[in-house]
């Protein structure tokens, strides 16, 4: 992103249901990598949240040729009061998941509602269902090339066949 011109929030998320969050917050120094942690959501409401809302905000554009990729992953902090042993509570410190793609939106595209598959995750129904730990899910952005976001796929529309899969 052009350091001269950037705004502080370049993209939206929007949970169904929810409030637009805009504060992602920079991973590195080359203003290309964002988090953002989905606090206010926990447990099993984790796993009813089937879409999100991706977006680049008003009057924003990418780099020429670039788009940003959505990922998510599970953050797990075990419960100190609980001495139960589950895969996400024997570790002392948080466990982060790696990410995984949701998918991706360009200045062509600025705006895109993903389906997430939370409900479906076993790795995250595992950390949901033990109760000696608590979860958070951790939105990742990465401002890439518009060849290597083509070339992860991350641009195709999943939902077209949805209704002959039921």
């Amino acid at each position: 992103m052009n350091q001269a011109q950037q705004p502080s929030q370049v993209l939206g998320v929007l949970i169904p249901g929810g409030g637009v969050r805009t504060d992602f917050l920079p991973t590195d120094n080359s203003g290309t990598k964002f988090s953002l942690v989905l606090s206010g959501i926990s447990g099993a409401d984790i796993a009813s949240v089937s879409d999100l809302v991706f977006f680049l905000l008003p009057g924003v554009n990418l780099p020429i040729d670039h788009g940003a990729m959505l990922y998510w992953q599970i953050i797990s902090a075990p419960d100190q009061t609980s001495m139960d042993s589950t895969p996400f509570s024997n570790q002392p410190s948080p466990t982060m998941t790696e990410f995984e793609l949701v998918g991706a939106i360009t200045n062509d595209r600025p705006s895109g509602s993903f389906r997430t598959g939370w409900a479906t995750n076993e790795t995250l129904s595992t950390a949901i269902n033990s109760i000696s730990s608590s979860i958070t899910i951790n939105l990742g952005v990465s401002i890439e090339h518009i060849s290597n976001i083509k070339n992860v796929g991350a641009m195709n529309d999943n939902t077209t066949h949805v209704a002959k899969k039921i």
